[in-house]
């Protein structure tokens, strides 16, 4: 064994040591979070929100998300802001506040337009756990509460709701 003191030591003995030694150990294994990507694109099924889904993380505990549902006679555009409270190194928990805009038509002979907003929880996995070459895919469920007032159609509903998202 070489130490610092001894003439005989060169670093050139072990490449890479002393850079792996003054690295983090966070920069040695590599990103796992979801806040090393800033970007995310997918599809979010948390009813009543649902459809093509677009998100940023702004900090190490606040996102932002916007989803655009055109899937039906039930048309939604809504925002979501998530807390992360709890981070792991392949999960996250966190909850969040949504914000949205319905519109529901029949047949094209009526249409009912309203605001709705909902609140919950859930948990965010990184797929990248099962095999690390995998690329960087997020899937999550989710629990909560919503609340559209539509004339023609209201609801207050318990919501369950998944997700899965490309991050970069």
């Amino acid at each position: 064994m070489h130490n610092d003191s001894d003439p005989g030591y060169e670093s050139a003995d072990y490449p890479g040591l002393q850079e792996a030694v003054e690295q983090p150990a966070a920069e040695q294994i590599g990103p796992t979070s979801r806040n090393e990507f800033r970007y995310g694109v997918g599809f979010q099924g948390s009813f009543p929100a649902w459809g093509l889904s677009g998100m940023m993380t702004l900090n190490e505990t606040i996102s932002v998300q916007a989803i655009l549902g055109l899937l039906g006679n039930l048309n939604t555009v809504a925002g979501r802001g998530l807390y992360t409270f709890r981070e792991e190194q392949h999960w996250d928990a966190y909850g969040y506040g949504m914000v949205g805009y319905w519109s529901y038509r029949t047949s094209g002979i009526s249409s009912d337009n309203a605001l709705g907003f909902g609140a919950g929880a859930g948990i965010q996995y990184d797929w990248r756990a099962f095999d690390e070459n995998l690329p960087p895919i997020y899937w999550n469920i989710e629990l909560g509460f919503g609340v559209v007032n539509l004339d023609n159609y209201n609801f207050s509903t318990i919501m369950f709701g998944t997700g899965v998202h490309y991050r970069f």
